[in-house]
């Protein structure tokens, strides 16, 4: 629409999983996408082909995508740098920034437990609000409207397929940051311009714009069932509703986009569960991986499924020194019925056979 057209996002987090495939996805759609990321753009190094890859705000070049580096969301001075930055652009072009996706997190339960304090700063970014809205707010333009991804870690896993009716009630440090998120958020930011998406595991492939420093959950099931002798422990009794990294994209830019950020209409709730249709644990996700992997040889899926040893989250608890929810999967039927009637997500086995591919 032409709209569309004149209209820009951010993504903060741009250089991890999620944010790559949002910001890509951002390209195709809006007028220009400022890509915020941890490293200064001038830490380019050429090897993984970064550099190569984005427009940097110096850059009379016309691609869509602009890079801003250096952005520690824990700080005022930096985030009202990084906003200045990409209002300037916005302004000189005569777009509007009319979306803020927020991928930045520290994500790692174990890293939670041992710095609260750090992931709080992170996954609670205060100052991150408190600036786009000034920055905004000195130029005379609307608040955008702000995206904020959350976590099935909220729910305390005594259930299945919780809905947003169900308390939150995190067992862990990292589902405890995103609690005070999600009610900081409520309070710090314009009513009515913000949503907040609770992801389970995000799978898919490699992200499209450069590499992440972490083994993906299904290239490590697959190495796993692959080139390991020794069987692997999965869990029998930690459950999740797995979702593709490329359909959180498509309803975050697209249907959020389009229909919320752009129009500025108020979403019909501030918070919706966003999970993939299988509920699995993990002894399911790495036989569907055994599966995928066989190719449709009998024998070789038997072998590969001989390398799984179903082990019980509890011991896992007690090993990893952080609390595992047995059972966080999701309903996320208010998401389609509410905002992407004609979403399909992946199955697990599609979400598979497309990370390994």
């Amino acid at each position: 629409s032409m709209s569309m057209s004149m209209s820009a996002m951010c993504v903060i987090g741009c250089d991890g999983y999620l944010g790559q495939f949002i910001a890509r996805e951002g390209e195709g759609t809006y007028a220009r996408v400022y890509a915020m990321g941890r490293r200064r753009a001038r830490e380019r190094d050429h090897g993984d082909g970064e550099g190569d890859y984005y427009a940097h705000d110096d850059d009379p070049t016309t691609t869509t995508m602009v890079r801003v580096g250096g952005v520690d969301v824990t700080s005022h001075t930096s985030c009202v740098e990084a906003m200045t930055r990409a209002y300037d652009d916005a302004m000189r072009r005569g777009v509007r920034i009319a979306m803020v996706v927020n991928c930045a997190a520290v994500s790692s339960p174990g890293a939670c437990e041992r710095a609260p304090d750090v992931a709080l700063a992170v996954n609670a970014p205060r100052e991150a609000w408190r600036a786009t809205r000034e920055v905004a707010r000195m130029r005379g333009c609307d608040v955008p409207f702000w995206v904020q991804l959350s976590t099935d870690h909220v729910y305390d896993g005594t259930r299945a397929m919780s809905d947003e009716g169900v308390k939150r009630a995190p067992v862990n440090a990292y589902g405890q940051t995103k609690v005070a998120c999600e009610d900081a958020l409520a309070e710090d930011y314009e009513d009515g311009a913000y949503v907040i998406l609770r992801s389970s595991i995000i799978t898919g492939p490699r992200p499209p714009l450069r590499d992440v420093d972490r083994t993906l959950f299904l290239e490590f099931v697959a190495s796993a069932l692959t080139e390991r002798d020794e069987p692997t422990s999965f869990y029998y009794d930690e459950f999740r509703c797995p979702i593709a990294a490329a359909d959180i994209s498509r309803v975050v830019v697209r249907d959020f986009g389009t229909k919320f950020a752009v129009p500025r209409v108020k979403p019909p709730r501030r918070v919706y569960n966003m999970g993939g249709p299988d509920r699995v644990n993990r002894v399911d996700m790495a036989k569907a991986c055994a599966k995928y992997l066989a190719k449709g040889d009998d024998a070789l899926e038997r072998a590969y499924a001989a390398k799984i040893r179903p082990a019980s989250c509890v011991e896992a608890s007690s090993t990893r020194g952080v609390a595992a929810p047995p059972d966080i999967s999701m309903d996320s039927s208010a998401l389609v019925c509410d905002i992407c009637q004609t979403w399909a997500p992946m199955s697990f086995a599609e979400q598979v056979k497309d990370a390994l591919k």
